[in-house]
């Protein structure tokens, strides 16, 4: 597709006059180009039509949501599905995480067309399953009393060893050096916790970020050391760590030590689960469990198995491993225990019954912001399987 064809198409996308047609050659050809190139594309012509017709902000909103609305209908298809389906429906994920930088809309969650309220069954309770309260984390401090992020105002939160722990605008938790003299020998720790339905951003005293996943927790010194920077989780977290050759970074997980210099990456290692599994975005990390380690390059992923200490190296889905922190359930070739088992961490569901054998597989992606009835109610449409909710408890049935 040359240059003009391309602006043609965006410009028709902007204005909403593009075609079905014209949309699907303008998403497939965005798929298999640079994301770079494809950021950039479309902020000329985003810039254009500002020029041209006084693009409010709102209307680039506007046209954001008319995007997310497109990527809603095609968000869960039934498997298996025809390669060229699978490829259309994630081309529109690739172009609406584009959007999002170029446009500047949203930062966490992704707010897309709600379902209509007629399309959900009034017969079954299942409106009862809400998102849990959101960032209802709780910062335990040295001395062991608790915060509540959600009901701590922004600003300064508390003061340890020299280091101000600070609430911004924005929810998230930065810790900062404001008095070197006043840093104790003795190391002291905090952890950070989220519960069902709560992810939070943390900057650790080095400058690392840490996304922490729902059901997550992490524990770490309020001042690290001279040699080395050591912290440990449970559950699920993304980091990227602050580069400091002088102080290798080491992270503790159900047992497996991972060390980094500096670098981004994913671990998933709820205590429920029987392996751990790290997956590098960026950089270089060493995973090691009783004796066996491996080194991970980017694209790659470790799943170390609890009970033996064996780790196995394998290519990566990223965008599958990362889906959580960028606000989705990303779902590929899934049963739908797979999939209610990926779910119940976020939503409020203590027991699963299934009654009768389930073979049908999803691929796609749904929005954490969604109610999960919204879910259920497009899982019906997929494929012959029903839900109904009972208080707490999901019943899958054919």
């Amino acid at each position: 597709m040359n240059e003009n064809r391309l602006q043609l198409l965006l410009k028709k996308y902007v204005d909403n006059t593009i075609t079905r047609k014209d949309c699907h050659e303008l998403l497939e050809y965005l798929d298999t180009t640079d994301t770079s190139f494809v950021s950039s594309a479309i902020d000329e012509a985003l810039q254009t039509a500002n020029e041209q017709t006084a693009f409010e902000p709102d209307r680039q909103k506007h046209v954001y949501d008319q995007l997310l609305a497109e990527i809603q209908e095609r968000q869960l298809t039934p498997s298996p599905i025809r390669p060229t389906k699978k490829h259309f429906l994630f081309s529109f994920v690739k172009v609406a995480a584009v959007l999002v930088a170029a446009i500047a809309v949203g930062s966490w969650l992704y707010n897309g067309k709600q379902l209509d309220r007629a399309n959900l069954q009034s017969n079954t309770t299942r409106d009862s399953i809400l998102l849990p309260d959101r960032n209802q984390a709780i910062l335990t401090l040295a001395d062991g009393s608790t915060i509540l992020l959600d009901d701590a105002a922004n600003g300064i939160l508390a003061q340890e060893s020299g280091i101000e722990i600070t609430k911004t605008e924005d929810g998230s938790v930065f810790y900062k050096t404001v008095d070197n003299s006043n840093q104790s020998n003795t190391l002291k720790y905090n952890t950070f916790s989220t519960p069902k339905g709560s992810t939070y951003r943390i900057l650790l005293p080095d400058g690392t970020k840490v996304w922490l996943n729902t059901g997550s927790s992490i524990r770490y010194p309020v001042v690290f050391p001279h040699d080395k920077r050591t912290v440990s989780i449970s559950g699920e977290a993304y980091f990227e760590v602050a580069h400091d050759a002088s102080k290798p970074f080491f992270l503790d997980a159900n047992g497996s030590t991972i060390q980094v210099l500096g670098t981004h990456f994913n671990v998933s290692a709820y205590v429920d689960e029987k392996q751990t599994t790290t997956t590098l975005v960026e950089g270089s990390v060493n995973v090691s469990k009783n004796g066996n380690n491996i080194t991970l390059k980017p694209g790659q992923q470790a799943v170390v198995d609890e009970a033996t200490g064996a780790i196995h190296r394998s290519a990566a889905d990223v965008r599958s491993a990362i889906a959580w922190k960028n606000g989705y359930f990303r779902f590929d070739n899934e049963s739908i225990e797979d999939i209610i088992e990926k779910i119940s961490r976020w939503y409020d569901i203590e027991a699963v019954e299934y009654e009768g054998q389930f073979d049908d597989r999803f691929s796609g992606t749904f929005q954490r912001s969604k109610n999960v009835a919204q879910l259920f109610s497009h899982l019906e449409k997929l494929a012959p399987i029903h839900f109904e909710i009972r208080e707490r408890r999901v019943v899958v049935m054919k």
